[in-house]
This record gives structure tokens, C-alpha cells and sequence, in this order.
């Protein structure tokens, strides 16, 4: 089956913050991160609605830095966790 990616898809296993427009943060891993988004691993009992805006936040930053801040908005979720979409 071939996949029409817009992004190139790099495995990564990173910790980061994620905060609904409502509720509370919660910190997860990456599956996988591209330019357009990333895929987070996490149990459908903490996996938010498709269509939820959230920001995004590298759980540890860098000492001495800010932390970057990138909006985004749950665009699918799956059993194994849910992609969010990078929002320009």
C-alpha cells in the first residue's frame, strides 16, 4: 500500500506536554515526528477528541532556553495513540 505523505516521518521517542484548549496537561511519547506533525502514544482513556486544538510543549526544554510553543489540533486517533497536526 503506498502512503501519500506531504512530510517524511522520523521514528523519535520524545517527551511533550500537551495542553487542551480544556483540561489539564498531560505529557506524552512520540512515535514519530515529521514537519507537519507527530504521533503520540497514548491509551484511549487519555486520547482527546479529533478536532481538539491543544499546544504543545517539550516536557524537559533545554537549560537555559525557552521552551518552544506549537499549536496544533488532534487530526485521527487509533488504539495505539492519536496524530496531531502542527497548525501554522
Amino acid at each position: 500500500m503506498q502512503e501519500n505523505r506531504r512530510y517524511e516521518r522520523r521514528r523519535e521517542s520524545l517527551q511533550m506536554s500537551i495542553k487542551p484548549d480544556t483540561g489539564d496537561t498531560k505529557t506524552f511519547t512520540t512515535r514519530d515526528v515529521s514537519d507537519g506533525g507527530i504521533f503520540l502514544f497514548a491509551m484511549a482513556s487519555v486520547q482527546l477528541p479529533v478536532g481538539t486544538e491543544v499546544i504543545i510543549t517539550p516536557a524537559q526544554p533545554a537549560a537555559g532556553t525557552s521552551p518552544s510553543v506549537i499549536k496544533g489540533r488532534v487530526v485521527r486517533v487509533s488504539p495505539q495513540g492519536m496524530g496531531i497536526e502542527f497548525l501554522k
